[in-house]
Parts: C-alpha cells; sequence; structure tokens
C-alpha cells in the first residue's frame, strides 16, 4: 500500500548575489540601499579587454563561509574556489544547509541529494581563456578543459564537497532551470525518496562571449539601469551570483521546529519551440505554464497575492509576459501584486529563478514586499489591470514565473505554510487520494 504524499517545505535559504552573502543580508539590503550596477572589465578577442555594466557579488572564500566534508586544501587542489559558477553553487548549498541548521539536527546527509539548475557550467572560464589566444601549452590540455564542460560534474563535485549521498542530477532548461529543480527537488520529499533535498542553480555571465551576444541583438541595457516596466525596458543588465533551498517534510519540519519559509504547492511547465531568444508572439504559453502550476497547487487565481514575473528588461519578452498575465487575472476580482525582482540583482540568467523563488520565499516568511525598487520604476505600468490600488494585506499565496529563452516558460506556486486555505486544505486532500 502506497503511503500518502509528503507536504514539501522550504527550510533553508542560501544566497550569493550583488545585494549580498545569505539570505538575511540580501534581504536587508533589499530592503534598504538597493545595488547598482558596476563597471565589469574582462578579456576580450585578440587580447583587448570588454567593459560593461552588471550586478556582482561581493567576493567570498569558501572555506571561510562554512564548515565542509573537503579540507580547506583539498578545495583549493581541486580548484573548486575557483570557477564562479561552481563556487556560488557550492556556497548556496553550504548556507541553505546551515539556514536550515540541517547538520546540528543530525539528519544523515548520505541521505539527501542535490539538483543543479546551471546552463552551462564552465563554460564562461574556457571563453576567458580562449578569449586570451591558446599557446601550444594549453593546446596540449585543451582536451581536459573540454572534459571539464560535462554538467554531470557539478552535482559530483557538489556532493563531495558536502559529503552528500542521495539523488543528485542536472538540469538545464535556460532560466526556467531553477523552477525545475524545486520541483525535482519537492518530488523527493512529495515521494518519501528523501528526507531532504536540495535546488541550486547559479549563473556566471561575466564574460566577453556572453555580453557581446546579448549586446549585438539589442538585448544589453548599456547604462546598467535594468527597468522591469515593458514600456520603459531597453534591455537586460547581467547579475552575478546564485542560490539554494532546502526542502523538507512538512511535518518533519515542525517536529525538528524547524523556520519555514514556505509551503511549496505546485509547478507547471510549457514549451512553445519557436525562437530561440524571443517568445511566440501569438500564443500565451506562460499563461499556460502558471494556469498548470495553480490547478497542480489546488489554488484560484483570485488567492494569489503576489506574483513575481521573469521580467528580464528585454522589452518584447516584458510586453508579452504583461499580456500572458493579463490572459489570468484582467477578468478576475483580486489582483496580485505584481513584483518584477531583477532591478534589485541583475538577472542571472540560469540561476535566475530559483534566485528570485528564495527571496520570494523570504517574503512569504516576513509578510513583507521590498518596495526599494528603481525611482524611475512606473506603478501604473506594472499593473496586471487597472483594478489594483496597491495596497497589501496577507501574503498566504504566492506565484514565481519564467519565461526563458529557447521557449521554456515554468511557475510555482509557494503558500505561507501556517495560513492554508479551508478550501484548498480539502482540494489538496481529495487531489492526494486519486
Amino acid at each position: 500500500m502506497s503511503k500518502p504524499q509528503s507536504r514539501p517545505v522550504i527550510t533553508g535559504i542560501g544566497i550569493v548575489c550583488a545585494a549580498g552573502i545569505g539570505i538575511e543580508e540580501t534581504w536587508q539590503r533589499m530592503r534598504s540601499a538597493r545595488p547598482l550596477a558596476t563597471s565589469v572589465e574582462v578579456p576580450g578577442p585578440a587580447g583587448t579587454l570588454t567593459q560593461f555594466q552588471a550586478f556582482v557579488a561581493p567576493e567570498y572564500s569558501i572555506s571561510e563561509m562554512f564548515e565542509t566534508a573537503l579540507p580547506g586544501i583539498q578545495l583549493k587542489n581541486e580548484s573548486l574556489d575557483y570557477p564562479r559558477d561552481l563556487k556560488h553553487l557550492i556556497a548556496s548549498v553550504g548556507l541553505a544547509l546551515d539556514d536550515a541548521n540541517v547538520r546540528s539536527a543530525g539528519i544523515a546527509l548520505d541521505e539527501v541529494g542535490v539538483i543543479v539548475a546551471d546552463e552551462h557550467p564552465g563554460i564562461e572560464q574556457l571563453s576567458r581563456r580562449l578569449y586570451r589566444g591558446i599557446s601550444e601549452a594549453e593546446s596540449a590540455s585543451l582536451s581536459d578543459k573540454v572534459f571539464e564542460l560535462n554538467s554531470f560534474l557539478v552535482p559530483y563535485r557538489i556532493a563531495r564537497v558536502f559529503g552528500l549521498g542521495g539523488e543528485c542530477f542536472h538540469v538545464n532548461s535556460a532560466c526556467t532551470s531553477g523552477l525545475n529543480a524545486m520541483d525535482c527537488a519537492a518530488s523527493q520529499i512529495r515521494n518519501h525518496r528523501a528526507p531532504i533535498a536540495i535546488a541550486t542553480g547559479c549563473d556566471d555571465p561575466l564574460s566577453s562571449g556572453k555580453f557581446e551576444w546579448f549586446e549585438k541583438r539589442g538585448l544589453y541595457e548599456i547604462s546598467g539601469k535594468l527597468s522591469a516596466c515593458p514600456s520603459q525596458a531597453g534591455g537586460t543588465v547581467f547579475g552575478d551570483g546564485g542560490a539554494a533551498l532546502v526542502f523538507e517534510d512538512r511535518d518533519h519540519a515542525i517536529a525538528r521546529g524547524a523556520r519555514i519559509y514556505a509551503e511549496y504547492l505546485g509547478a507547471g511547465f510549457t514549451q512553445d519551440g519557436w525562437r530561440v531568444s524571443a517568445p511566440h508572439p501569438q500564443k500565451a504559453n506562460q499563461a499556460r505554464a502558471i494556469r498548470r502550476a495553480l490547478n497542480d497547487a489546488c489554488v484560484d487565481p483570485d488567492q494569489v497575492n503576489v506574483v513575481v514575473p521573469h521580467y528580464t528588461g528585454i522589452r518584447a519578452t516584458n510586453q508579452y509576459e504583461q499580456r500572458c498575465l493579463k490572459d489570468i487575472w484582467a477578468k478576475r476580482i483580486n489582483e496580485p501584486y505584481c513584483l518584477p525582482l531583477k532591478p534589485f540583482f541583475g538577472h542571472n540568467l540560469g540561476g535566475a529563478s530559483i534566485l528570485e523563488a528564495a527571496i520570494l520565499a523570504k517574503i512569504i516568511e516576513a509578510q513583507q514586499i521590498p518596495h526599494n525598487l528603481p525611482p524611475e520604476t512606473s506603478q501604473r505600468d506594472l499593473l496586471i489591470t487597472e483594478n489594483s490600488d496597491w495596497r497589501t494585506t496577507d501574503i498566504n499565496v504566492a506565484v514565481k514565473a519564467s519565461a526563458a529563452f529557447a521557449g521554456f516558460y515554468g511557475a510555482v506556486v509557494l503558500g505561507r505554510c501556517n495560513a492554508t486555505a479551508p478550501q484548498r486544505e480539502a482540494a489538496y486532500q481529495q487531489k492526494t487520494k486519486r
């Protein structure tokens, strides 16, 4: 006889971004002095230097932040404290484990796995090297560098650092990767495959190749001022960093006295297979993904208090998302608060969705919305309809949505753990009996 499904909750958050290191530092910075993009200088072609604006995470050392299963000298020997993407992933996982008090609670990490979301681990480091030119000595080791691009090495290395022995793998669905990683981690908890599961994601966007790809297509805001408003959007601005979330069973978390940020209620994903850098203008596949997520969570659109859109600063994508949000909420009695988060720390690309979902979980736990958006942000321009007075009350249900390159759309629904509506509770119980 099969067990009833468990209810996954988020009990730990780890963040590295331009706003800070750790969820509390990041949260306080977002509420007070919003970080700005700074000038980045990286190797360009033929020995030149490329300069652009980006949000950059503070410098840090993994070995000085928390205890790992590997000694510091081994971290150094294996270069685990150097490549920015791997370093951010390891740091985010360690911070999330500490935030959840997993190790002090005596939970065996050899039953815990990690799902990694990263668009192309190691490629930016290789890109920087290639731009400098390859000598004969370097060309001899080129095969080793190419091997390092294998994505399976990333969860392997994180598992080695923390002594994880559970279900581990890598996902890549562009900017929606983090939401896929979250859903995979939540499914491990729901189906009793692990006591704890970790989802993590990051990106290292600080390379000439990536910047030039966006800039040549008119998709980068050279000034470094990322506008989330559809009418003002002039391009995206990269954001360095990563995030991780610890998932566990709700009853298990309550029994050990863990702080619960939010309950994971459901997810939905779609694909349009149209173009790499633009959504299909005649379809509303993001709206379809959100509806799937709400249905999976047994939540009515009128119950949603906050929605965090993808809103990259690229005008066509922002306008597409606004149409999709209107498609869901235009005729509804209650309109959710629309809160774009990229103006706080830039676009983290493959790690963007999980980074913003981490902040959304903190918003639910704190019952506070950071209103510190850029002064030029037009509130009216962010309205899904014109019916909202922008007053917020209880934040019981929230949605994080993504509209990624190559047609990957996704949404997850998070809820306040101690404010489950009776009708949703009944619907959930009915769903688990199917």
